[in-house]
């Protein structure tokens, strides 16, 4: 079987993404009509590369457009605004199945034949990740028939539902099944040569993918609990919540380097820190963390625009030095506004782009260059801690439990942006910021009353549309106190949309601000100031690759309704 294409660019320990907008690529075969094998150590950091590029913040990663249908970013790309063809997502699709699920089937078919039980158990778990993330996002896809090569060029679309928990028939396994076996191959002795220097994300340690094994699993049952009773969900998670599961040091991202010859770089940096950026910050989301004084957002929002220049004029939103377009804006600088080049643009949190320190700098020169060094988070302890809080809330019912979970993954969400800043020799958030920022949520031992401090988790104003709320204060409502556990964890996940769009479809929160013709309460999606136009619905799935569907027999016949839910939605 031929190794499918990857990104040109070699690293340190193996390979590292070089994806900017296209990808230059590179047969690993010398003759690609005449395939020969190759090592298990050459395939995992190709299938790792293509992993991290394609659900990624970069263009044609699934990430910028699930942050933009989520109005973290805004792009000329259309999806912000609603509209999706049948060729918005084929590159990522088609690069997923073809770069990275087909090298990773091969590490697991070759790694068995070898006996390479430490690759064949990280690839299982890869797998079972990628077609979890495809399913959230797509609904039924190929799946038990897929990647066998010419043994079945047109395989089956399999049910969504079937593909996370098995069909009747035995004919698919289930996603929880899959991990399982990974975590029994990792328990099994194998030499594994190579697999420290080639494993980019865990550096070969066992011990670390196994944690993520069981992560991945509570997540998915946290993602599907709407679809079983408690009871159900509680015999699920309550064996995986006192397991050894994801700590701090073992999120689950790949990491990159300030090379250029190859580039190493952050891809989503390469592009937003152009001269011509590819993205810039949603109003809202924007407006949200102003309103409630998040220290991040010098970490988050670049401002090429100095603090103290002159005031910006004709550009469709300022605030200050923060410039930005709304998706479907109807203003009457829209044109300009979004072909201008000195927007607000994704920061260092995100992609390695530069901390704002207030003095701007135009992207693609010297005065606005950073090292593009942070990683591409994918599955996170934070992550970890804000599902923890929210099967405590909504499954066991345990309010207590609750709030002590979002503490701690308020404060994992806050030590990471500090990791990020400190590898990069910026400033880094003080104590004081972040414990004034947390008392804001849920100030520690605070009984509730109807006067005092703000404590969005506890207590709120009756007013929800009142910025900083004046007595009496009430106490929140299990739905209230959902919102700000899924709020903060779409503030926390800034960089890695997939996650942040599923869990707002799962859960319908935190509500979002969208054009009004798009508006549905009921939905989560709260109407904007009436400045833009939509061009199409909120979307419960992503649409297929026409491609896909017209050269595969045994595909859908026509697009699924973008009204039509994923099934674990409720």
């Amino acid at each position: 079987m031929k190794i499918q294409k990857i990104g040109a660019t070699l690293a340190l320990a193996g390979v590292l993404a070089a994806a900017s907008g296209c990808k230059d690529f590179y047969d690993v075969n010398k003759n690609p009509l005449s395939p020969t094998t190759t090592t298990l150590n050459t395939l995992l950091p190709v299938a790792q590369v293509s992993m991290a590029s394609d659900l990624g913040d970069n263009v044609g990663g699934l990430s910028q457009y699930t942050m933009a249908l989520m109005q973290q970013l805004y792009n000329t790309r259309g999806i912000g605004n609603f509209q999706q063809t049948g060729g918005s997502f084929g590159f990522p699709w088609s690069d997923l199945y073809s770069s990275m699920l087909v090298n990773n089937e091969l590490i697991i078919t070759q790694g068995t034949k070898e006996q390479q039980w430490g690759y064949v158990g990280i690839a299982q778990l890869q797998k079972a990740y990628v077609f979890s993330q495809m399913v959230d996002l797509w609904g039924d896809v190929p799946y038990s028939q897929a990647l066998k090569g010419v043994d079945n060029i047109a395989p089956r679309f399999d049910k969504d539902v079937e593909i996370y928990n098995g069909s009747a028939d035995g004919s698919v396994q289930s996603l929880f099944a899959l991990i399982d076996e990974g975590l029994a191959n990792l328990n099994k002795s194998a030499s594994n040569p190579g697999l420290t220097k080639s494993d980019l994300i865990y550096n070969g340690s066992a011990t670390k993918w196994a944690r993520f094994g069981r992560t991945l699993k509570l997540k998915l049952y946290n993602q599907i609990r709407k679809t079983n009773s408690n009871a159900t969900v509680i015999s699920q998670v309550t064996p995986l919540l006192s397991a050894d599961l994801m700590g701090e040091g073992d999120d689950f991202e790949l990491a990159y380097r300030n090379t250029t010859n190859p580039d190493n770089r952050n891809p989503g940096y390469v592009t937003d820190f152009s001269t011509n950026p590819e993205n810039r910050i949603g109003r809202y989301f924007y407006e949200d963390m102003l309103a409630k004084n998040d220290p991040r957002m010098p970490y988050y929002f670049f401002n090429q625009v100095a603090l103290t220049g002159p005031p910006v004029t004709q550009q469709d939103y300022i605030n200050g030095p923060f410039v930005t377009v709304r998706p479907g804006s109807t203003g009457q600088y829209t044109s300009s506004a979004s072909t201008a080049s000195f927007q607000t643009v994704q920061g260092l949190y995100p992609i390695g782009g530069k901390y704002d320190d207030g003095k701007g700098g135009k992207t693609g020169t010297t005065a606005a260059q950073g090292k593009a060094e942070a990683p591409q988070r994918m599955l996170t302890y934070y992550a970890r801690k804000f599902t923890e809080a929210e099967l405590q809330l909504t499954v066991f019912n345990d309010v207590a439990a609750a709030r002590a979970t979002l503490v701690e993954a308020l404060n994992a969400s806050f030590r990471k942006v500090n990791t990020i800043a400190s590898n990069d020799g910026s400033p880094q958030l003080t104590a004081a910021q972040i414990a004034g920022y947390i008392n804001r949520v849920a100030p520690n031992n605070q009984p509730i009353t109807n006067s005092g401090p703000l404590d969005r988790f506890d207590r709120t104003h009756d007013d929800p549309t009142t910025a900083v709320p004046n007595p009496p204060y009430r106490p929140t409502t299990l739905e209230e106190k959902l919102e700000v556990i899924m709020y903060e964890k779409y503030v926390a996940s800034f960089g890695y949309g997939v996650d942040v769009y599923t869990d707002f479809r799962r859960t319908k929160h935190p509500r979002i601000r969208v054009s009004q013709q798009v508006a549905d309460a009921s939905r989560g999606l709260l109407p904007d100031d009436g400045g833009t136009q939509a061009n199409g619905v909120f979307p419960h799935r992503l649409y297929y690759p026409t491609s896909d569907l017209i050269l595969n027999p045994n595909s859908p016949k026509t697009q699924k309704d973008v009204n039509s839910t994923i099934f674990w939605e409720r």
